[in-house]
């Protein structure tokens, strides 16, 4: 009788264990990845908007509201364009929208992942308003429960 109850147990043990891992696939779905990224780009577009109006006193209150969105390599190099800035003032435009227009998972897992994504984005201009679609690869990852924005390059390929 034990035996049997063992084997039982070891039968249950190892259909739990393919049904439960058998789903698991090391990927995050592309809903909730295309929702991510449309936040931290919408999010990085504020914080654009709030540098250019002066409302940052320091160059760290900018990066403590960068790292809610943003990660490394990306956040050394946004603070470099911000100082740099600071340092050679000129007129900037500023965002008034962002849309993911379309979006293509290219690699993803529970940590990482590479997009293909078009953003539209929204400009107020100095003497009217455009808009203008741009393609991007984009590389998040998830820090803390968060996806953050670690890199992107603008998507030359047609």
């Amino acid at each position: 009788m034990r035996k049997v109850i063992v084997i039982f147990i070891f039968i249950v043990a190892v259909t739990c264990h393919s049904l439960i891992f058998a789903s698991y696939d090391g990927k995050t779905a592309g809903h909730e990845l295309c929702g991510q990224v449309e936040r931290v780009f919408c999010e990085r577009a504020r914080i654009w908007n709030n540098f250019l109006m002066g409302q940052y006193t320091s160059l760290s209150e900018l990066e403590e509201e960068l790292k809610t969105t943003v990660t490394d390599p990306l956040l050394r190099e946004d603070m470099k364009m911000f100082e740099q800035m600071l340092s050679i003032p000129t007129s900037y435009e500023s965002i008034s929208g962002v849309s993911v227009q379309n979006f293509h998972t290219v690699k993803s897992g529970f940590e990482k992942a590479v997009l293909e994504v078009s953003i539209l984005w929204d400009i107020e201009g100095y003497e009217n308003n455009y808009n203008e679609e741009v393609k991007y690869t984009v590389e998040m990852k998830k820090c803390g429960g968060n996806w953050l924005l670690s890199d992107y390059k603008v998507n030359n390929k047609q």
